[in-house]
């Protein structure tokens, strides 16, 4: 099922223009009340809230849990409808990263993506920490827990729940600006950037152990990396359970809502990602008219206002 929301109505706008009005005038900077929560060596964001559903709010690639459609979309879940909301912030093994070392690390948030760390970490790292999470929520009271992720983090969450749709706490799931991984495309994107072959490198560095420190000119937005082969692996051979779509055909019994922007370059036209499962009985495709990767502004506010319908239709 797909639906279309057209954007811009009056309301929206005076909204907006009240709001920056008041912010003008009394100079100030609201501040979401987000908590530091250090959990088994992880850290991640508290957004508190009184709703009895809960949802985990993971970032997109090399990113962190700060970055703006996070910490918006955050803000809107649970102070404007109530409802709590995690957001994790992935490791990548990095300890800067890692539990209360992010409150003094000088690095974690100083930039959008992580390229001056070491790249030991692999996709598959993040679905053990999604389940790492969901269990804290368990252990805090919470009996429903809607996943959600952005970006690559959605197509991470697909997977996890791919694995665990079953698990009676877990509600549903919300993949934003999430589709389909292509093989071919990163091949062809690997080599205009490098002039290398990424199929070569990946047979050469299987023969290596997953820890060796492999010389590439460029890993995933990183120039000059330090990456190991297993990371390196991890991250380009050509596996189908990186893919959105081919994770929530797997997935039953659990409501699935997928949103994209009309304006998205970085992964455009998701209803055609989705087209061959768009018959699926519990997926929904939205896509927000004018809206691009990061839905900035208003267009936050949608994807609050549809994670919401889902919550409320469980």
């Amino acid at each position: 099922m797909t639906g279309l929301r057209p954007q811009g109505n009056t309301m929206k706008i005076l909204k907006l223009v009240l709001f920056l009005c008041i912010t003008a005038f009394l100079n100030v900077t609201t501040v979401s009340a987000q908590t530091l929560i250090s959990h088994k060596g992880l850290a991640g964001d508290f957004y508190e809230a009184d709703g009895e559903v809960a949802v985990i709010l993971l970032h997109g690639t090399l990113a962190h849990n700060r970055m703006e459609i996070i910490k918006t979309l955050a803000a809107l879940l649970s102070e404007d409808y109530g409802y709590p909301v995690l957001t994790p912030n992935l490791s990548l093994n990095d300890k800067n990263r890692m539990g209360d070392n992010i409150q003094t690390s000088t690095k974690s948030y100083a930039t959008l993506t992580a390229c001056d760390i070491d790249h030991t970490h692999k996709y598959e790292d993040a679905l053990t920490e999604l389940g790492v999470w969901v269990e804290y929520l368990k252990a805090e009271g919470f009996k429903k827990i809607i996943v959600a992720g952005h970006s690559r983090g959605g197509r991470q969450v697909s997977a996890f729940l791919a694995r665990h749709f079953s698990d009676p706490a877990i509600a549903g799931g919300v993949l934003i600006a999430s589709g389909m991984s292509r093989n071919e495309r990163n091949i062809e994107n690997y080599r205009k950037d490098t002039g290398l072959d990424l199929r070569k490198l990946l047979s050469k560095f299987s023969k290596l152990p997953d820890n060796e420190y492999v010389n590439v000119p460029k890993f995933i937005y990183c120039e000059k990396p330090r990456v190991t082969a297993g990371a390196f692996i991890s991250e380009y051979a050509d596996n189908p359970s990186h893919s959105t779509p081919y994770n929530v055909a797997k997935i039953q019994n659990m409501p699935i809502l997928v949103i994209g922007g009309s304006e998205d370059t970085v992964v455009p036209n998701i209803e055609a990602d989705f087209e061959t499962i768009s018959g699926q009985s519990n997926l929904k495709v939205e896509i927000i008219e004018g809206a691009d990767h990061f839905f900035r502004d208003l267009y936050a506010d949608d994807v609050a206002t549809m994670i919401v319908d889902l919550i409320e239709s469980i």
